[in-house]
């Protein structure tokens, strides 16, 4: 199982760089029963292939799952494939099945269910579709051994079928309903079947008592209600109307550590925050400018201002983050950061690129006079969001740029950033990507490909580049460690001349639980993974918790 080596060995040496579980997570005796309350995030479909949020993926995790995982250890472990073999041209990968499961309407989970999935995500091209580059078929060689079929070798296939997204759906239940029907309902193997959906409000899933890891799960029940606004997920966490509450503000997290009924947890991430540039609007299709709007964002000062000094770090390479199979330090001897804010660059880029203040006004114009003013789309979500996204107003004011912010409601913005380039009307818009298999891969194919432009992929900026795209195929097929960690950092060298976003911030993940609740596991990627999660009933009454 040579992928599987690789993959553990990075995975090994990733692991100093996170935080291990914490020892309120591993108590010996689980109890079973009672129903988890958790806060999350859902703007969109249900359905896997056509949504590769972290807030989709929390959701969907707890009835879908793969053939493989990637736990908060950074290995790859079997999951619905309980081994796997490579052909000697490496062009074939062959897995053997676990036996005996079902998928929640009663259809059985095989060969033949497995690789409709792939087939079908092929066909119809799911979104996620470009981290199977050189795939060509997938057959099911037996009721329980699938074969994956590549035209070119593939380094990233076993970490990118560990991606939350690329879990196994019945067949049946797809043929029947369709994206839309599985997008309310989600009908995969997992632990909980989804039992009631409303959308914008919550998710109700309930114990699957066939699953077929015997013992778990050992929740009645899991109900997530969708809260995007972190204030009001806190003050309900405060309350006791959740018991988890996700994305806590860092300014609230010495407040919240004090609080007897409540633990806080956090650990580094593998999600880094980044302005989109709409590659396609002019002037911003000049790197000279996407470079000057880099160079104008004071990263440190967003890091103490909106994560309190401690829960954000900055980013020392584009894209990628500390732990992923090919990442180095790219920033310049001495700086702090890559793209380290120095305003008098940003404005010597923009007057290279024929934008400078001629009136006077502080402001920028070009040749003609017309004045440089982009608009910067946002939403009051996720950790900081909106406050990161005024400081960027801030900042790029100060570069001399007219900047209006726009404030959209959570599904607004979320369907608004999955159009493509004839249809997309934002010239910046504040994201954060995360790599949850820790392999470049999915950067590389999926987030900056050319290819990998929405609504195919996640290529929201519409970058296109001949040589990282190049870089991205040469690595995506490299079975030798060294030359694929030789492409992917000459892949980041050129992002840092190309500059297609504005690099900001990694996160620090922080979530906040109840005492009585024990297990779970919050994982790098953002998602959370209630399977082993359980309560402690005789603690939740004390704590006058009676729902």
């Amino acid at each position: 199982m040579k992928a599987y080596s690789r993959i553990a060995s990075a995975a090994a040496l990733a692991a100093s760089t996170f935080l291990s579980a914490p020892s309120w997570a591993q108590d010996a005796k689980p109890q079973y029963g009672g129903e988890l309350v958790l806060t999350g995030q859902l703007d969109k479909t249900m359905f896997p292939g056509r949504n590769t949020d972290a807030g989709g993926m929390d959701v969907y995790l707890n009835s879908c799952e793969n053939l493989v995982e990637m736990t908060g250890d950074r290995v790859i472990h079997p999951m619905l494939a309980k081994s796997w073999t490579t052909s000697a041209d490496q062009k074939k990968v062959t897995f053997k099945l676990n036996e005996g499961i079902q998928f929640h309407d009663g259809t059985p989970f095989n060969a033949e269910a497995a690789a409709f999935v792939y087939n079908e995500a092929l066909a119809k091209k799911f979104l996620y579709v470009s981290l199977l580059e050189g795939l060509e078929k997938v057959t099911a060689d037996s009721e329980y051994e699938v074969s994956f079929h590549l035209t070119t070798p593939s380094a990233a296939l076993i970490p990118n079928l560990a991606y939350r997204t690329m879990c196994i759906f019945s067949p049946t239940a797809y043929k029947a309903k369709g994206e839309e029907g599985l997008g309310s309902n989600i009908i995969g193997t997992g632990p909980f079947i989804q039992t009631e959906y409303t959308k914008g409000e919550y998710a109700l899933f309930k114990r699957n008592d066939k699953y077929w890891q015997k013992g778990k799960p050992y929740l009645d029940s899991i109900r997530i209600l969708f809260v995007p606004d972190v204030s009001t997920r806190v003050a309900m966490l405060e309350s006791g109307e959740v018991d988890r509450a996700f994305g806590v503000p860092d300014f609230d997290v010495p407040r919240l550590s004090t609080e007897s009924t409540l633990k806080v947890n956090t650990l580094p991430s593998l999600q880094q925050y980044y302005v989109v540039i709409n590659n396609l609007t002019k002037p911003l299709d000049d790197p000279k400018v996407r470079q000057a709007l880099n160079y104008a964002i004071d990263k440190a000062g967003i890091v103490k201002s909106v994560f309190a000094g401690t829960g954000a770090t900055l980013s020392q390479a584009p894209t990628l983050t500390p732990g992923v199979f090919g990442f180095a330090d790219m920033r310049e001897p001495g700086k702090d950061t890559i793209f380290a804010f120095d305003l008098n660059k940003a404005k010597s880029l923009l007057k290279e690129a024929g934008y400078e203040d001629r009136n006077g006004d502080k402001f920028v114009e070009n040749a003609q006079g017309t004045p440089l003013s982009l608009k910067l789309w946002t939403r009051k979500s996720g950790k900081g969001e909106y406050q990161i996204a005024q400081l960027v107003q801030s900042f790029l004011e100060k570069l001399g740029i007219k900047v209006e912010l726009t404030v959209l409601e959570s599904a607004t913005f979320s369907a608004s950033l999955s159009l493509g380039p004839k249809e997309a009307k934002y010239d910046l818009a504040l994201l954060g990507w995360t790599i949850p298999t820790a392999d470049p891969d999915e950067p590389m194919m999926y987030m900056t490909h050319t290819k990998a432009w929405k609504p195919a992929g996640a290529n929201r900026m519409f970058f296109s580049n001949p040589e990282t795209d190049r870089l991205a195929e040469l690595a995506h097929a490299e079975g030798d460690e060294t030359k694929r960690a030789g492409y992917v950092r000459s892949w980041m060298a050129e992002l840092l001349k190309q500059a297609p976003v504005i690099y900001l911030p990694t996160s620090n993940l922080t979530e906040a639980v109840r005492t009585y609740v024990h297990g779970g596991q919050y994982l790098p990627a953002g998602t959370y993974v209630g399977s082993s999660a359980w309560i402690d009933q005789a603690e939740k009454k004390k704590q006058g918790i009676t729902r």
